[in-house]
């Protein structure tokens, strides 16, 4: 009875532990998954060219060498961003990729962004950093995730932000 009540504490302070970030974890792969859904208007090619020539062109210098898929309904892509250590070295920062996928639907758009990995030698996926019981965990793995994480809110807020279509002005003729 007591290995069972041992055992019970363990694994609920282990999920504790694991699950103090409140970074969105996909159930299924079990990563860090950032994911919306938005109504927006305006046909689905309307919408997508929004997209491309408002966000994409916009938040990235070269979107289309980014995009692995690009179907018209679907764009898929791969981007990486540097995180900031507190080292004033900035070649000492960790760079992270990330995967993103942009669907574009009738009357609605989704967007998903996951698979960030820390790019060394051997990618690493950034959800090792919310296990605080690893023997190398580090303090700054915290600063990393709320890093992570403002970058997928700022990502998502600019994404939205484009999604708006402009009004079109209609000059007066005199």
């Amino acid at each position: 009875m007591k290995k069972a009540a041992l055992l019970f504490v363990a694994v609920l302070f282990a999920t504790v532990t694991f699950a103090q970030s409140n970074l969105p974890i996909d159930p299924k792969t079990e990563k860090i998954t950032f994911r919306k859904v938005i109504n927006t208007v305006g046909s689905e090619d309307e919408v997508f060219n929004r997209i491309f020539s408002g966000f994409l062109n916009s938040y990235y210098k070269s979107p289309a060498s980014l995009l692995s898929q690009n179907d018209g309904r679907t764009m898929k892509g791969k981007h990486q961003m540097q995180l900031d250590n507190g080292d004033p070295v900035k070649s000492k920062w960790p760079w992270i990729t990330y995967r993103f996928t942009i669907e574009v639907r009738e009357g609605r758009v989704r967007y998903t962004l996951t698979d960030f990995m820390q790019k060394t030698q051997s990618n690493h996926p950034c959800e090792e950093w919310m296990n605080k019981e690893d023997p190398m965990y580090q303090p700054v793995w915290d600063s990393y995730l709320n890093q992570i994480a403002e970058f997928a809110e700022d990502w998502g807020k600019q994404f939205e932000e484009k999604l708006i279509p402009e009004k079109v002005i209609v000059e007066e003729e005199w």
